[in-house]
């Protein structure tokens, strides 16, 4: 079967392209959906050792296994979980990976956006107390409702009833943690303004292009050289690829959830 003229030539061209050349195009196309052209997903520990190259894969590994043997922190979390959510937290990949961050890090000001229930809180929290030092600084906008671009694909939509954000979070966590409730477009710049230099950003909010843009160029400027952008959900939008091409940084990624060096 002969191909049509224009489709012909667009198949010599591949066919004498890079793999380089073709990334590139594809990277053109605006509705190119952005898994398209992300990197290869990585391990915790390969994330880890790519982010800190100064860390050796065994010390990246020993860290893994420490905060799978925490015990009291994964009975002090599901104990809260099964009474309300009638079911054990589940871990990811990228929440071994969170807690090993804040470990090698040793942060200062840690600020997250978007809690829910405070599984992610409890874990960059765990990893604080074990460092014996730093702050986390939360913003969430109480889902007691479904929010459509944020909680809406979750398993639990809505949190449970009588609960605030971050309920999950162990009591013997909380003298490092303070929480400011509302929308993060009018909340992030103020708390930035008041710590105007801070050591990782997470974002973990509204999922749209427009928000999550938003706070990535909203804290980037405050995080200090070295510090750590996360983000989850990061197939949702463009808004990564776009941030870290126009930041001339590369980012690392295990499934949906990313992460860049400044």
């Amino acid at each position: 079967m002969q191909l049509p003229y224009r489709l012909s030539l667009v198949m010599e061209k591949l066919s004498h392209a890079s793999l380089a050349d073709i990334g590139r195009s594809i990277s053109r196309f605006p509705r190119m959906p952005p898994s398209l052209t992300a990197p290869p997903s990585l391990s915790s520990v390969e994330m880890v050792t790519f982010l800190f190259p100064e860390v050796e894969v065994a010390a990246a590994e020993a860290c893994r296994l420490e905060f799978l043997r925490d015990d009291r922190f994964f009975a002090a979390v599901n104990e809260k979980m099964i009474e309300k959510r009638r079911r054990h937290v589940q871990y990811p990949v990228w929440g071994e990976f969170l807690y090993m961050t804040v470990r090698f890090l040793k942060p200062r000001i840690v600020v997250e956006t978007g809690v829910f229930d405070g599984v992610s809180s409890a874990i960059i929290l765990c990893a604080l107390e074990e460092n014996a030092e730093g702050e986390l600084l939360s913003i969430d906008l109480p889902a007691r409702e479904t929010i459509v671009g944020s909680t809406s694909s979750m398993p639990d939509t809505t949190l449970p009833p009588h609960c605030d954000p971050g309920w999950v979070v162990p009591e013997y966590l909380r003298g490092r943690y303070n929480l400011e409730l509302g929308d993060s477009k009018e909340l992030l710049p103020s708390l930035l303004s008041r710590y105007p230099k801070i050591d990782g950003f997470f974002h973990d909010s509204l999922h749209t292009f427009e928000h999550m843009y938003f706070e990535y160029a909203t804290a980037w400027p405050h995080l200090s050289d070295g510090g750590l952008l996360l983000s989850d959900d990061i197939f949702w939008s463009r808004a990564l690829y776009k941030f870290c091409k126009e930041t001339g940084k590369q980012y690392v990624r295990s499934g949906d959830f990313g992460a860049v060096r400044k």
